[in-house]
């Protein structure tokens, strides 16, 4: 099989839309140094550069939302007999596209990814018939097998991808049973089991985390419910076994339908086997995350924990392009759910219907929430964490995603709370005198207009743009002065802000500039934040973002409910009519709530903030610290407005003050959406490093390749020929480097002081 062939191929099924990648020659493995699925792509460059390097590697297609399908894989006369017989309990499948594996003896069917359900690899689903879905792949045509077979399309690869049967969907993944409130069993008349005294603090926890578990229901995944639960207590709350089916037996099994029976030896050991069989099996939470999340783990517990992964962070991070890299992406680097759950029920059920009628990730829509919340509250709320660390709910937020995915939608949507002054009667007649109203949506990002629009309204803006080029590529901008920076820096801390305009020597003063941002930014742009020098200035860290993999737009009939746009619109007037606290004459300076936390809440805090403290410790690369530096206040601003978004809910107005300290609860949820942002932040902007480096060295290549500078360069010509970008030999030997590990280039000698491009020819 020759490159041109297999290449062709490989761009073919990517022009269909399919997620390519290489695998081993004559394997169904990975390429060795790629990171398997994770680096499939429709992206002809990379696809070309993959097999330019490697041109016998056979073809890998990633399944699951991206590619559009997952597969029913039907291996030998096991598989087909299951096969046969699944078609007889659930009727005919019907004509759809089909390929025969390398082995001679496997089908493999193609099936269109359902809108309404999520679909992920299944081992044995019967005996011989497994699934791949979200997180698998497949070798498709024309591989060649370790035996030497040759994957084919025994009907052909035009035959139309068909929609699979609900018997069968409902089958490979069953819908999730909503029990309702006369179905739950009553309590389980049995003798409960005794429990320990020991922990208590952590049995309490668990014993609520239980309380809020799906219980299992037979013929609905019931025995995987166990199997979760019983992981949450033996590995997310590292409790030990006894302990942990005392807490099953009392406070999960009574909600079972039906519970398991104490009085039978079978099920009785049917049910305890689950405790160990969740110590065994692998899943996605590290250990004790929910004493992370509950703030139950101990300063040096928490130390002990945190070298575990760290080193795929440093990789991840790391200024080198490519570099050897576990065959699956680390679980703390992978895109997550955002936790929506930590909402608010009736906030997160409008976050799930914006959700599904916008066909979004969810974090499309939980992120503007929380900056148009952040805006309301304005300069009127403040959280003081300790004496001397007050922080504002500020927030700048990033939608990264390329034209044509949506991300207009729902910002638009989440924003129009914002948009339209309110009407007198809207405004608490008592408190007019601090209850100062103005326009809070802007989007002018320059300094002027920000100025202002700020002199205007002293609550605070939300500076609105659908793509937010512009603001971005304007960080460290090389101003002489270096103005700009240093203003959007005092707008994200809600600072006093002072200017000094040359026209009429007029001096500016705003006692509190509290500038919130959001936005769209395409990927390309978040690439070239990654310039050394723009990145330097702090404001990139400070942009909380997601970046989802991208999924196609198929049409919804789902709609958001009047009732949810009504609660959403009725909660952000709530949050922007709140009045200041006080006026201060002799400053003019309208004085904010500054709120406090319980003493639970404040232990909570303190863990969260020591254990990333520890996590930086450990941190070798300067950007990663300085992500997870702001990790620490950015949870405290997300703690203020969670208890804000609880405070406008209308059942939770009139339960307590305004004032009153701030529970756990927020600081749960606070720590919970930092946590998330972190991962977020690190995943994408160590892939947005690496995509720089290799931008560098392409560029590299093809000046001195242009130049006529192919063989034993000096690196001090490389640095002479390009000094605009690249300010020192340090700087210079990286995009070297990157030249030599993506193939174009090798260094003369150990010493690296002479470099040599590989040109064809």
């Amino acid at each position: 099989m020759t490159k041109k062939e297999l290449l062709d191929y490989a761009l073919e099924y990517a022009a269909r839309g399919w997620p390519v990648f290489p695998l081993s020659p004559r394997e169904k493995k990975p390429l060795k140094g790629t990171r398997g699925f994770l680096d499939a792509s429709t992206n002809e460059r990379i696809l070309n550069r993959f097999w330019d390097a490697n041109p016998n590697c056979n073809i890998g297609v990633a399944t699951g939302k991206e590619s559009g399908f997952f597969v029913i894989d039907i291996d030998g006369e096991k598989g087909s007999k299951s096969f046969t017989q699944l078609e007889t309990e659930l009727g005919a499948l019907p004509d759809t596209l089909e390929q025969k594996t390398g082995s001679g003896v496997g089908r493999q069917l193609f099936f269109r990814w359902p809108a309404t359900r999520e679909v992920r690899n299944k081992q044995n689903l019967r005996p011989g018939v497994d699934i791949r879905g979200d997180g698998g792949y497949i070798v498709v045509p024309p591989s060649i097998h370790p035996s030497g077979g040759v994957y084919e399309w025994p009907y052909g690869d035009q035959t139309p991808i068909a929609e699979i049967p609900p018997a069968w969907l409902d089958f490979i993944c069953p819908p999730k049973k909503v029990i309702r409130p006369w179905e739950r069993p009553k309590k389980q008349e049995s003798k409960p089991v005794q429990l320990p005294t020991a922990g208590s603090a952590i049995i309490e926890r668990a014993k609520r985390y239980l309380a809020e578990c799906e219980p299992a229901v037979q013929g609905s995944g019931g025995h995987d419910a166990l199997l979760w639960a019983a992981r949450a207590m033996v590995v997310g709350f590292e409790l030990d076994d006894s302990t942990a089916i005392s807490l099953l037996w009392n406070e999960f099994n009574p909600r079972c339908q039906p519970p398991w029976d104490m009085s039978k030896t079978s099920e009785k050991r049917d049910f305890e086997r689950k405790v160990a069989e969740a110590r065994r099996t692998p899943g996605e939470k590290p250990r004790g995350w929910l004493k992370d999340e509950y703030g139950l783990r101990s300063g040096q517990d928490a130390l002990a924990q945190i070298a575990i992964g760290q080193e795929s962070a440093r990789n991840l991070l790391s200024v080198k392009p490519i570099q050897e890299e576990p065959e699956e992406e680390p679980e703390e680097l992978q895109h997550k759910g955002f936790p929506a759950d930590c909402f608010p029920p009736r906030i997160a059920d409008y976050v799930r219907q914006v959700t599904e009628a916008h066909c979004v990730d969810e974090s499309f829509v939980a992120l503007p929430v929380l900056g148009v919340a952040a805006a309301a509250m304005g300069n009127v709320w403040r959280l003081q964490l300790k004496k001397g660390f007050i922080v504002p709910p500020t927030l700048w937020i990033g939608i990264v995603s390329a034209s044509g995915t949506n991300k207009s939608g729902p910002l638009n949507e989440v924003t129009e709370p914002l948009r339209k002054n309110l009407p007198i009667i809207d405004v608490d007649d008592n408190n007019m005198m601090l209850n100062p109203q103005g326009r809070m949506v802007v989007s002018d990002a320059t300094l002027e207009a920000m100025i202002a629009r700020l002199q205007e309204n002293p609550r605070g803006l939300l500076v609105f743009r659908d793509e937010l080029a512009g603001w971005v590529k304007s960080f460290n901008a090389y101003k002489k002065s270096g103005g700009d920076e240093q203003s959007w820096l005092e707008f994200w801390g809600a600072k006093e802000y002072h200017m000094d305009r040359k026209t009429n020597n007029e001096q500016v003063r705003i006692p509190a500039a509290s500038v919130c941002i959001m936005g769209g930014i395409q990927p390309k742009v978040l690439v070239d934040c990654f310039d050394p020098g723009k990145f330097a200035s702090g404001l990139v860290p400070r942009l909380l973002i997601t970046c989802p993999p991208a999924t196609n737009i198929f049409w919804s009939e789902a709609e958001v409910a009047d009732s949810a746009n009504a609660e959403w619109k009725q909660a952000v007037t709530w949050l922007r009519t709140r009045p200041f606290a006080a006026f201060d004459p002799n400053n003019g300076q309208f004085m904010p709530h500054v709120l406090t936390l319980t003493d639970e809440a404040k232990a909570a805090y303190v863990t969260y903030f020591n254990l990333v403290s520890c996590k930086i410790s450990q941190m070798e690369n300067e950007q990663a610290r300085g992500f997870a530096s702001k990790a620490r206040e950015m949870a405290g601003r997300l703690t203020l407005i969670h208890r804000g978004l609880w405070l406008a809910c209308k059942e939770n107005q009139g339960k307590t003050k305004m004032t009153d300290p701030v529970g756990v609860e927020s600081v749960i949820a606070g720590t919970s959406w930092a946590r998330w942002c972190l991962n977020e932040q690190m995943r994408v902007y160590g892939y947005s490093a690496i995509e720089y480096a290799r931008n560098q060295a392409e560029y590299l290549f093809e000046t001195m390749k242009n130049k006529g500078k192919v063989k034993a360069v000096p690196i001090r010509l490389v640095m002479r020929m390009n000094s605009r970008r690249f300010k020192d030999a340090k700087a210079v030997t990286e995009a070297i480097d990157a030249m030599v590990q993506a193939g174009y280039a090798r260094w003369d000698d150990g010493r690296k002081q002479s470099v040599t491009l590989i040109t064809e020819g």
